[in-house]
């Protein structure tokens, strides 16, 4: 009897996790390295910010400053570029300055007086807004920086004195940077201090971002003005936009309104920074979430795993990593029109640690490993979506599984694309050698069937012995908000806290809001930042040469290779923790599906922690309502919490924009992964776009605002701030659903704004030596203050396709060389024509023709045809329902993480060379 057909198979090498560590690497000590005394900031402030012309170079024409007492202001003034000012401009300046009451200094007298004589010899800490930029601008000079740490950044020469030092930065992410004075020459300790052991560091790093500050407390990402307006400061950031002209008094009024605005909101963040209670935590070292994640751990007095377990076998680890996948994020209904309920799930990460019982791990001294192959099949045998609602059946989850996967439905991280990078998809896959996955991946994987996975063998994991001096800790120093990790499941007890003080909030006066709102963030982030990303943090540095490299993996044996790039876990790196908590979250996903199913409807997409349940066309509302809830309410009995209701919620979004109370039809388009749209219809039937995403459209240059919108558009009913994209990204969406709603999906009509017919652009800055040799041929022969600089802000812009053009190959009669693609990039200017002059290929260096450059209307014109290729029906031109493809795993590449430097490649196109392959 022969065997049918699949219809959508696909023979595709598995891209799998692997752990890679130094051939000669040695186990971490378990006990943790004495760290030399650090001297503290002082109690000055300095706080900067620079203003540069508009050309390519942005050279440094003037810049204001404080500096800070305590709380008092003790000294402020504006400094100048001698160089880059007129007669004219100075004297505006020095009657400003008088008229004022500000000091005004040369450059260079700023750099001595207040940069080193007080920022680095009276150990200030030294504030500004995007500070990478201002110091790069108030740089003399510069060069590529050395050390391990700061290898691919910048060392800047600030002061003409030659005693003095130097700074170093280095460019981490859109959001972080690490920065420091490079050491003196000078010995710090006396002789008798150097015999005694007795050394005190000098802390050479006293540099805060706002803008880094900013990420790490709200999660999210600020500019100066929307910042200002978040923390509802005195001086907010002033409007202004007459760069280009003379240097006038609003033009200097707006300078010391941004050195204020930046104070101030300094002054605010670091309150909030300091209600957290982190003593192990400087200001200037809370990089990220993750920081304070880590500190908070710290301060608990909470061992990390590979401290207190560090002979932990690495085969073991590379087993765990390569069942590791992120969240699951895809479309099921692709370009129609369907009503939905949008449902996501209350805190998934932290909840499904709590679900889990992961804190214990998190607690314990070590991990504990069994046989748990008969556990596995027994629990795969018999588990039931009844079986899922009790909380006893997740605290077994705990589980890697050996699976031989025969068209079992598993997260498969392949190149769906042959051009794309590796994405992930859940779909089902054939392989002849075991793979490994989470018991919960294997659930979903029956739920999805109606089949169990094959079973090899199944790892069990438990925690061992708690940790000793644990610590009880006040959450923003609040003895309401005291948790004691001994005792509490800090995951569940964070979001209780979370959940009175919002409830406190509703209530509130009106005096008593900022704090309670401030508070209920600050438990937000402790939660998030603890719950998921610091267990699984890799951190990628480059190295001048290869270093041979023991390559660890989950289905073959280990091999060595040779790399530059070196992949260091970070200090709270335990990689069955966050293998585990994304299982769980998938698991959860994949019993709203069945759900979804059983009830007979449908779903257009599903993001890491939500889900777009769609109506059947001939179902009535009432009817589709109930069974919504339904599937709500059977995750009552899953909520971990001393709060009632379920763990899945209905989002606000489902609700009428004028009475939250009431529920109105909200509808969805959704084009691939990440790329939807939720709107109502108005009393005209008009598209009121609810919420939006800008996936894949962030990257790019506004091409107009609010100062000059498109015509035929009505404006967005709420802030642009609400629907979550720009002012020109809602018109986009607004055409794309105008196009489906009058039954021409296919085609949208970008003709609605001239600006559209402009070159694409897309601003970035020079984060890395690399990056700027790209405009070496540009700065050839130009004075310093003339050339593109570190951290100037560039253009990359688009190219068209270039097929047999003559302009590329005159000699007919031999064979047609291979054609490259062009890479256009140009110095920084607003002016889209300008910027097309001057583009040039970043390969070749040569000038590039304009007639080649796309426009916005050109780029924009498949965005909403995206493909969403992990899947079948995915592609250009198809629509509705996506189907699962069936993988045969024909071979496997081992890789390390797979985002590294995502925002460049995100403006400058993919980069091979930054894919870690091994």
């Amino acid at each position: 009897m022969s065997t049918p057909v699949d219809e959508y198979v696909d023979c595709l090498p598995l891209h799998l996790r692997a752990y890679a560590i130094l051939a000669d690497a040695r186990p971490k000590s378990p006990s943790a390295a004495k760290r030399p005394k650090l001297a503290p900031a002082s109690d000055y402030t300095v706080v900067f910010d620079t203003e540069t012309t508009t050309d390519p170079s942005q050279h440094l024409r003037f810049g204001t400053f404080c500096v800070y007492r305590g709380e008092n202001l003790f000294r402020s003034g504006i400094f100048w570029a001698p160089n880059a000012v007129s007669e004219r401009e100075l004297e505006t300046l020095r009657r400003f300055a008088a008229d004022n009451g500000l000091d005004l200094l040369t450059r260079n007298q700023f750099a001595d007086d207040i940069l080193f004589g007080i920022g680095y010899d009276l150990r200030a800490t030294i504030v500004g807004f995007n500070l990478p930029f201002d110091i790069s601008r108030i740089a003399i000079s510069h060069g590529s920086a050395r050390g391990k740490k700061m290898r691919g950044g910048f060392t800047f020469k600030i002061s003409t004195d030659r005693r003095r030092s130097n700074i170093q930065v280095k460019h981490v992410s859109q959001r972080m940077a690490f920065i420091n004075f490079t050491k003196p020459f000078k010995q710090l300790h006396s002789r008798s201090q150097r015999q005694r052991g007795d050394k005190i560091e000098t802390s050479l790093d006293h540099f805060v971002d706002v803008k880094t500050l900013a990420s790490a407390l709200l999660s999210g990402g600020y500019s100066l003005a929307s910042l200002s307006k978040h923390l509802n400061v005195i001086n907010q950031k002033l409007e202004f936009d007459e760069f280009d002209g003379p240097i006038s008094d609003d033009m200097i009024k707006y300078a010391v309104r941004d050195t204020h605005a930046t104070w101030e909101c300094y002054v605010e963040l670091r309150d909030r920074f300091e209600a957290l209670g982190l003593t192990d935590l400087r200001p200037e070292k809370a990089y990220s979430e993750a920081s304070i994640g880590k500190a908070c751990l710290k301060q608990m007095g909470i061992a990390p795993w590979q401290q207190s377990q560090p002979n932990f076998e690495p085969q073991k680890i590379a087993n765990i990593v390569s069942a590791y996948f992120g969240g699951r994020s895809e479309v099921r209904i692709r370009r129609e029109i369907k009503q939905v309920m949008l449902c996501d799930f209350l805190s998934m990460y932290p909840t499904v640690c709590s679900l889990m019982g992961l804190w214990r791990f998190v607690t314990s001294k070590n991990k504990v490993t069994r046989d748990a192959t008969n556990e596995a099949s027994a629990i795969l045998s018999n588990v039931t979506l009844e079986a899922l609602q009790s909380k006893e059946a997740w605290l077994n989850l705990a589980m890697l599984v050996r699976v031989k996967s025969e068209k079992d439905i598993f997260p498969v991280r392949t190149k769906y694309q042959k051009a794309q990078t590796a994405t992930i998809g859940l779909n089902k896959l054939t392989c002849s050698k075991p793979l490994w996955f989470t018991l919960a991946d294997c659930i979903a994987s029956k739920l999805l069937t109606g089949k169990p996975p094959e079973i090899v063998e199944a790892i069990g994991y438990a925690p061992g012995t708690m940790q000793s001096g644990l610590k009880p800790i006040n959450i923003m120093g609040n003895a309401d908000y005291r948790i004691n990790p001994a005792k509490d499941d800090f995951y569940k007890r964070v979001i209780e806290l979370r959940h009175e003080t919002k409830e406190q909030l509703r209530f509130a006066r009106e005096a008593d809001a900022p704090s309670l709102e401030a508070a209920q963030l600050n438990l937000k982030t402790n939660a998030n930042s603890t719950s998921y990303g610091i267990f699984i943090e890799n951190n990628v540095s480059d190295r001048m040469g290869k270093a041979t490299l023991s390559v660890y993996n989950g289905i073959d044996e280990p091999f060595n290779t040779e790399k530059s790039k070196i992949e260091e876990t970070g200090v709270f790196y335990d990689p069955l923790l966050a293998t585990l908590i994304t299982g769980a979250a998938r698991l959860m996903l994949a019993i709203t599906e069945t759900l979804v199913s059983q009830k007979q409807l449908e779903w257009v997409f599903c993001d890491t922690d939500s889900m777009a349940i769609a109506k059947p066309e001939k179902m009535e509302q009432s009817r589709f309502i109930e069974k919504v809830q339904s599937i709500i309410n059977w995750f009552d009995s899953l909520n971990p919490y001393g709060f009632g209701g379920s763990i899945l919620k209905s989002e606000s979004y489902n609700y009428s924009h004028v009475n939250g109370k009431i529920l109105t039809p909200l509808f969805c388009f959704a084009v691939s992964a990440k790329r939807y749209v939720l709107f109502n219809m108005d009393e005209n039937n008009k598209p009121m776009i609810r919420k939006a995403s800008g996936h894949g459209l962030g990257h790019l240059i506004a091409p107009y605002g609010s100062n000059n919108p498109a015509t035929g558009i009505p404006q967005p009913f709420q802030s642009v701030a609400k629907i979550g994209v720009p002012l020109w990204q809602h018109d986009l969406w607004w055409k794309i659903i105008e196009a489906a709603l009058d039954g021409h999906p296919f085609q949208v009509d970008l003709s609605y704004h001239p600006n559209l017919l402009r070159p694409a652009m897309s601003r970035y800055a020079a984060t890395s030596p690399a990056l700027l040799a790209w405009f070496k041929s540009y700065n050839n022969g130009k004075a310093y203050r003339d050339q593109v600089k570190p951290f100037g802000f560039m253009l990359s812009l688009s190219a068209q396709c270039i097929l047999d053009d003559e302009r590329f190959f005159d000699d007919w009669s031999k064979r047609r060389p291979a054609v490259k693609p062009l890479k256009p990039i140009a110095p920084f200017t607003r002016d889209p024509e300008i910027a097309a002059l001057n583009a040039l290929d970043r390969v070749t260096g040569e000038p590039m023709d304009r007639t080649l450059l796309k426009s916005y209307v050109s780029v924009l014109a498949s965005y909403h045809l995206h493909p969403e290729n992990k899947f079948w029906n995915g592609a250009y031109m198809e629509c509705g329902t996506t189907k699962r493809r069936h993988i045969i795993a024909d071979s496997a590449n081992h890789i390390g993480k797979e985002a590294n430097n995502w925002e460049q490649q995100a403006v400058l196109g993919l980069d091979s060379n930054e894919s870690i392959i091994y």
